[in-house]
């Protein structure tokens, strides 16, 4: 089965200062993209994405390890009773709530609206004091990711999303989209302005059959570890043929 991989090539940082005027919300360029076709079948080819950032205290990256709240994977549905809500709950008592990990309880629905089967809303785990599998709906956290990166096809004077999750899986939309995280850059020092390049890896085998000869771009922004959003950058409009690289 065709799968989507993300890596990060090295990073580097082209400068640090205390530079009090720089803003702590983190601001990014793009700086190029180039497609890289494999030599052979048996490997994936690569999409490499460089951008330019800035940012004002350094708080930039986190960790794999990192899942604890603010950063944990997805939020809890749960009914009027605390009880966690699966997919073939019939005693659910509404309305429903989001319930996150640091206690806060926010209104998710006033009327049972559950969907069949998807790993966007669902998750198939041992949450239960049973320790037996069950399916458990669920509200993925936008926070547990630091980049997130989508693409856009042009089909005649538009551009339509590609959803990624779904090019290999269509029915349920279980394939990897690239979101994903980069690392901690600023290792040694707090409150510092950080300015550098990141270069960001994609790796599929599916950006032939799906772009072919057509224009794309991509829309990309960060988050710090404050969860400031960056500005949303996009690339130019290209075709793999354009910036392929031997």
């Amino acid at each position: 089965m065709n799968k989507i991989f993300l890596y990060i090539i090295p990073l580097f940082i082209i400068s640090c200062s205390e530079d009090n005027t720089v803003s702590e919300i983190p601001v990014i360029s793009f700086e190029n993209i180039i497609f890289k076709k494999s030599e052979n079948n048996f490997t994936q080819d690569s999409l490499i994405l460089t951008i330019n950032f800035i940012d004002g205290n350094g708080d930039l990256g986190l960790s794999n390890e990192e899942n604890s709240y603010p950063y944990h994977q997805y939020n809890a549905i749960i009914d009027e009773n605390f009880n966690w809500v699966t997919i073939g709950s019939n005693d659910v008592t509404l309305p429903l709530y989001v319930y996150e990990p640091n206690g806060a309880i926010t209104l998710f629905s006033d009327i049972d609206n559950r969907s069949s089967f998807n790993c966007k809303e669902y998750i198939i785990d041992t949450l239960n004091s049973s320790n037996l599998l069950d399916t458990f709906l669920i509200q993925k956290n936008v926070n547990n990711k630091n980049i997130y990166i989508e693409f856009y096809k042009k089909n005649s004077d538009d551009f339509e999303l590609i959803d990624w999750t779904r090019v290999f899986d269509e029915e349920y939309g279980c394939g990897i989209d690239f979101n994903s995280r980069f690392p901690p850059l600023n290792i040694g020092n707090a409150n510092q302005v950080l300015q550098g390049k990141l270069r960001y890896g994609m790796v599929s085998y599916g950006f032939e059959n799906v772009l072919d000869n057509n224009i794309f771009k991509l829309k990309i922004y960060i988050k710090d570890r404050a969860l400031n959003s960056s500005n949303i950058i996009e690339s130019p409009e290209v075709t793999l043929q354009e910036i392929i690289s031997n």
